[in-house]
């Protein structure tokens, strides 16, 4: 047996003792840091959720072209081809103006018997050009709405992306005050821990002190801790994540078969496993530095 994996032995046996004499300190350490992980996934997984949808808003991006009453069926075939025509579009769609009525019955049927109440249909005839999906649709939609601006027989060009684009800053306004706030959080999770962990220290400072005085190596006294930290943040992070995606579960059940468009936008998709793999790694890198701390320079006990 080399003297790495001697070393390493070691380790694991004095830690899985000190978590036999001191399992208080222990699991009080491992449930404050899963309750943080598990309210930090939480927050995770509403802004993945969200973060997907609105790209997903933004992959299916169309621009509506509104004909104008007076126009011509050589207008309508012109403006349709001009839009074939070019690279950022995939499809066009033509939408009569009994069509655009049908449509909004189907999509405001509350609102059925006012439309009925109008002779004929009050919508215009338009044509739909829908834009490759990608990051970049919403660029190419403004170059589609600015290249056909202006063509005879249009009434408007509508791209309504004025929205997204208030919705996509108040999500990196999001994703940055919740950056901010998490690693505040950890901090003081990191200084909670480690307190805790002191206490482990100071109930086994005598038998510290002796392999101190019989020059055992720092790194023979800190070795178990770090171990115990590495245990308890894989402890905290595998049990926050398995609670959190038992959670979303519960809630999107009891909302029975439709959820409601809060519940399908905040938590209608599981964490990734990046995202699980980035929780996780947090949780083990706060163990071990709480253990660092912990045992950091204490090579004598008062």
């Amino acid at each position: 047996m080399s003297p790495a994996v001697g070393r390493l032995r070691y380790y694991v046996a004095d830690a899985v003792d000190e978590w036999r004499h001191s399992p208080g300190v222990n699991i009080l350490a491992t449930v404050t840091l899963a309750v943080v992980l598990f309210l930090a996934g939480g927050a995770f997984l509403a802004v993945h959720n969200v973060g997907a949808r609105l790209d997903g808003w933004r992959s299916a991006v169309r621009v509506q072209v509104y004909l104008r009453d007076d126009a011509d069926e050589g207008a309508r075939k012109a403006i349709a081809s001009r839009l074939a025509a070019m690279p950022d579009v995939s499809s066009v769609r033509f939408v009569g103006k009994d069509e655009a009525l049908r449509l909004f019955r189907e999509s405001f049927g509350e609102m059925a018997d006012v439309s009925s109440a109008v002779g004929t249909s009050p919508f215009p005839a338009s044509i739909e050009a829908f834009v490759a999906s990608g990051p970049a649709a919403a660029v190419a939609a403004r170059r589609v709405a600015a290249a056909v601006s202006g063509l005879a027989g249009i009434e408007e060009v509508r791209l309504d992306l004025a929205w997204l684009d208030r919705l996509d800053g108040m999500m990196r306004m999001t994703r940055l005050a919740g950056g901010g706030a998490a690693l505040a959080v950890l901090a003081a999770v990191i200084f909670v821990m480690s307190t805790v962990m002191r206490l482990a220290v100071y109930a086994r400072r005598e038998e510290i002190e002796i392999m101190l005085l019989v020059g055992a190596p720092p790194t023979l006294v800190r070795g178990p801790f770090l171990v115990s930290g590495f245990v308890q943040g894989l402890v905290a992070s595998t049990s926050s994540l398995f609670l959190l995606e038992l959670a979303r579960r519960a809630v999107l059940a009891s909302a029975g078969e439709t959820p409601g468009v809060v519940l399908d936008l905040l938590m209608g998709r599981a964490l990734p496993a990046a995202a699980t793999a980035l929780v996780a790694g947090v949780g083990i890198l706060v163990g071990l530095l709480s253990a660092g701390f912990a045992v950091r320079g204490r090579s004598r006990f008062d």
